[in-house]
C-alpha cells in the first residue's frame, strides 16, 4: 500500500507542475527585452547574458587519408531517395506528402491551442517632415499593422489587446514605438502535441518511407519474374487444350 500511496503521490505532482502555466514577456520601448518565468523561477532572455569565452583547444594534425579509406569512400550505396521513387512511383510520394500535410496540420493546430496570449498592447506614432507626408505614412503604417494583428487575434486565444497608431503633425520626423506582450502556454497540452505529432510522423509516414528506401533483393525480383512467366506459360498451355477440345 506504501509503494501504491507513493505512485500515486509522483503521478499528482508531475501532473500539478505540467499544468502550472510557463509566461513569456516580451517589451520592447527604445530596447527589447523578454524574460521567462515559471512558477518562482524566471529566466532573461533578451538581452542575452554574456557568457565567458571559452579557451581555444588546438585541432590535433588531420591524418593523411590511406587509398583504402579513399576506396570505401568511393564505393557507395545507392541513392535512397531514388529508390524511394522507383518503389513509390509519383502517387506513392503523393500519398506520403498528404498524409504529412496532414501531420503538421493538426500539430499546428494544437500547438496553437496551448498557448494563450494575456495581454498585447501597440502603440505606433508617426510623423514625417510635413502634414502631406506624415498622412500617406499613417495610411501605410495602418495597412502593415492591422492585417497582422487581425490575424493573430483570429487565429490565436487573445484575452486583452489594444492596438493604436496615430499620426503626430507637431513632433520631430521619426516613428515612435512601444509594444508588450505577454504570453501564457500549458506545459501538458505542448507536450500533448509534441507527443502525438511524433507518433503520427513516425507511424504514420516514417515506417512507409524507410520501407521505401530499401531496395529491394535481386533474387525477389528474380523470383517475382518466374512465377510471372509459370504462370503465362500455364495460361497458354490452358487456352491450347480448350483450343483443341
Amino acid at each position: 500500500m506504501i509503494v501504491l500511496y507513493i505512485l500515486i503521490g509522483i503521478v499528482l505532482l508531475f501532473a500539478l507542475i505540467l499544468n502550472i502555466r510557463a509566461h513569456i514577456h516580451v517589451e520592447y520601448e527604445k530596447e527589447l527585452t523578454a524574460y521567462a518565468k515559471w512558477a518562482f523561477v524566471k529566466i532573461p532572455i533578451l538581452p542575452a547574458p554574456e557568457k565567458k569565452p571559452k579557451p581555444k583547444k588546438e585541432k590535433p594534425p588531420e591524418k593523411e587519408e590511406t587509398p583504402e579509406k579513399e576506396e570505401t569512400q568511393k564505393q557507395k550505396g545507392p541513392n535512397p531517395l531514388a529508390t524511394l521513387y522507383e518503389n513509390e512511383q509519383l502517387k506513392g510520394i503523393l500519398e506520403i506528402l498528404g498524409k504529412l500535410l496532414a501531420i503538421i496540420d493538426k500539430f499546428g493546430r494544437r500547438f496553437v491551442n496551448s498557448f494563450v496570449i494575456d495581454e498585447m498592447f501597440l502603440d505606433v506614432e508617426v510623423t514625417k517632415a510635413d502634414a502631406a507626408q506624415t498622412a500617406e505614412e499613417y495610411g501605410k503604417m495602418c495597412r502593415r499593422v492591422f492585417p497582422v494583428t487581425g490575424a493573430v487575434c483570429a487565429n490565436c486565444n487573445v484575452k486583452k489587446y489594444s492596438i493604436n497608431v496615430e499620426p503626430d503633425f507637431i513632433a520631430n520626423p521619426g516613428t515612435r514605438l512601444a509594444f508588450s506582450m505577454e504570453i501564457s502556454l500549458n506545459p501538458r497540452k505542448l507536450i500533448n502535441a509534441v507527443l502525438m505529432f511524433a507518433f503520427g510522423a513516425i507511424f504514420g509516414v516514417g515506417i512507409r518511407v524507410i520501407k521505401g528506401m530499401k531496395s529491394k533483393n535481386p533474387s525477389d525480383s528474380q523470383n517475382t519474374d518466374g512465377n510471372q512467366q509459370e504462370t503465362e506459360k500455364i495460361n497458354e498451355t490452358n487456352t491450347i487444350e480448350s483450343g483443341a477440345q
